[in-house]
């Protein structure tokens, strides 16, 4: 089979009535009951190509680590699990820990809506890595993930992946609004000319139809 890549989201880390604010790279929060139950349906989700998944690579933040070792255990796979600072998520300075209401309020509602839907970075908040880090850490990432025969199962967060998003399209900025919810998945095969996305932030039980279709 072609090389396949499901990118993960981790799952919640607020609880039902909790202030949500922007959780950065120095925000390392645990998941929720709620994130931990996501994890376990992705897995479940998995268990389809359970036998065909070469490995598991995971953000250092324990929302990940934590999500990755769910998955796997409810996935049923042997595969390993490695963590890999190239999936840490993105620092947004002033932003993190803030609400968005809270960010309009300092940066301006445009500066967020440019973020959130087209995964511009806001000109006055220095975001770290920079641009054109984030872009070599994702490449070649890639570029190993070409060389795997099965399935990889990739687990970071959000601002990582929509530079996923970004490379593949080639193009400047994301079309649409290339969020990813907690505890969604994405889908996407290595060909000829290079990875193809087929499914974006997708729940289980697309994530079980969308790996139907590429097996």
């Amino acid at each position: 089979m072609s090389s396949v890549v499901v990118l993960c989201r981790h799952g919640n880390t607020f609880g039902k009535g909790e202030k949500v604010v922007m959780v950065g790279a120095k925000e390392d929060l645990p998941l929720t009951d709620e994130g931990l139950r996501q994890a376990a349906d992705v897995g479940e989700a998995l268990r389809g190509v359970a036998s065909k998944i070469d490995r598991i690579v995971s953000g250092p933040l324990q929302r990940t680590r934590v999500f990755a070792d769910i998955l796997k255990e409810s996935s049923g796979t042997e595969a390993p699990i490695s963590i890999d600072a190239r999936l840490t998520e993105l620092d947004y300075g002033e932003w993190s820990g803030l609400s968005n209401e809270e960010i309009v309020a300092l940066s301006g509602e445009e500066a967020l809506r440019q973020w959130q839907e087209h995964g511009v970075r806001p000109p006055h908040v220095r975001f770290e890595p920079s641009a054109q880090s984030l872009a070599q850490d994702v490449t070649s990432l890639l570029r190993e993930l070409e060389n795997e025969s099965g399935v990889s199962v990739v687990v970071s967060s959000n601002g990582r992946l929509r530079e996923f998003r970004r490379l593949i399209e080639s193009n400047d900025t994301i079309r649409g609004d290339g969020k990813v919810r907690t505890g969604g998945s994405c889908v996407f095969v290595s060909s000829d000319s290079g990875w193809k996305i087929v499914a974006w932030n997708c729940d289980p039980k697309a994530l079980e139809a969308a790996l139907q279709d590429v097996k």
